[in-house]
């Protein structure tokens, strides 16, 4: 998935997946989260919740409105290909609530 287009479920682009991650094991929640980084000047890299995803073989569509992705918290690169519990609570709270 990595270097693949995130669309959103209009289908718009809303950036690229420079990363996927796991989710902590004891929640149970086995799809995933992609690093998203997007905007040409400012950029920035969002978590995006993958559950529901469609993976095309250039893309991945979500099933988030484009201001859902581009308002969810911003994250520096992590380490690892887990998310430690606060991360995972944060990207629970802003997109499955």
């Amino acid at each position: 998935m990595i270097g693949r287009d995130l669309r959103d479920r209009d289908n718009r682009p809303t950036g690229k997946i420079r990363a996927v991650y796991r989710y902590p094991a004891e929640l149970d929640m086995p799809w995933g989260v992609a690093a998203v980084v997007s905007g040409r000047l400012l950029r920035s890299m969002h978590l995006v919740d993958l559950k529901d995803a469609d993976i095309e073989p250039d893309s991945v569509r979500v099933p988030h409105a484009k201001q859902t992705i581009t308002s969810a918290p911003h994250f520096t690169p992590l380490v690892g290909d887990t998310l430690s519990e606060g991360h995972a609570a944060q990207v629970r709270d802003h997109y499955l609530s």
